[in-house]
């Protein structure tokens, strides 16, 4: 046997076993994202990301809150509040995505690349839609900052609702059981020098209801921590069995409260906890055509 023959049946070997160890790693990476991968097969279709802006009104919404600390009277916080607003609606107002929103937007386009999904990331503006409403929805933000959130939400047959409420405050609506989950915020630290913020998101999946044979997402939030973490809990491999789960037993239509916590200060400091609350089916309406 010849060396150049020996050496021959050597590199052959290589290449038939690095071929092998990449078709094993190929399979077993597609093995250990099946989950993930049914879940955001609607992204093998044409999709659409719809991100809202913030008017003025959200913005400002919880400033008044935010000068107790400097401004004593009530009336002269709103009166404040009354000021700017009225400035703010003199000048051109182009629209702000939530950082919350834009975060959630850079995590799921960077997870559908290690899937390897042929995710062509389009993200549009409410009115820059148009007749792409009839392809799959990714819709980014809730009923207060997304105007197309607010048309589909209902037709989709969502009871979750990020709204703000009869006091001026951004919250997560559960119309079902007439229950708001507020944002809150502990301002006095604990004894061991703690704040502790809490928000909560919603993570929604259903037929698109311009188009049956095509799908809506929805991710928002009361802030934007409620959307980060609802994008969050649709990408964390700690949720994808139970998102795969609650695709079957709610065949496509279901709801999720997520809940985001966050520790500052004290011996926990940055710790952040983003859990799952609940899902359950929609109550999805007669189609409207």
């Amino acid at each position: 046997m010849s060396a150049a023959y020996e050496i021959g049946v050597n590199l052959t070997s290589a290449a038939i076993g690095a071929a092998a160890g990449l078709g094993w790693t190929y399979s077993a990476n597609r093995f250990k994202y099946r989950h993930h991968r049914a879940f955001w097969r609607f992204l093998e279709k044409p999709t659409v990301f719809v991100v809202g802006d913030l008017e003025p009104g959200v913005l400002l919404g919880t400033l008044p809150n935010a000068l107790e600390q400097v401004v004593g009277q009530e009336q002269d916080r709103q009166r404040i509040v009354d000021t700017i607003m009225a400035h703010l609606n003199t000048q051109e107002i182009s629209g702000l995505i939530g950082r919350g929103d834009l975060d959630a937007i850079v995590n799921m386009v960077a997870k559908f690349a290690s899937l390897r999904l042929p995710a062509e990331t389009r993200v549009l503006h409410p009115s820059q839609v148009g007749e792409r409403r009839n392809q799959n929805l990714v819709l980014i933000g809730g009923n207060d900052a997304n105007s197309l959130t607010n048309a589909l939400a209902p037709r989709l047959g969502c009871r979750l609702a990020s709204i703000i409420n009869d006091k001026g405050h951004n919250v997560v609506r559960d119309s079902r059981h007439n229950v708001d989950y507020e944002v809150t915020w502990q301002r006095q630290p604990t004894a061991n020098g703690a704040t502790v913020l809490v928000d909560y998101g919603i993570l929604a999946r259903g037929r698109n209801p311009y188009n049956l044979e095509h799908e809506v997402l929805l991710i928002a939030g009361a802030h934007g921590l409620g959307s980060l973490a609802a994008a969050e809990v649709s990408l964390s491999p700690k949720y994808e069995k139970r998102l795969y789960n609650d695709l079957k037993e709610y065949n496509g239509s279901f709801e999720c409260l997520v809940r985001y916590k966050r520790v500052d200060g004290g011996p926990d400091d940055g710790q952040v906890t983003i859990d799952l609350e609940f899902s359950r089916g929609l109550d999805v309406p007669p189609h409207q055509p």
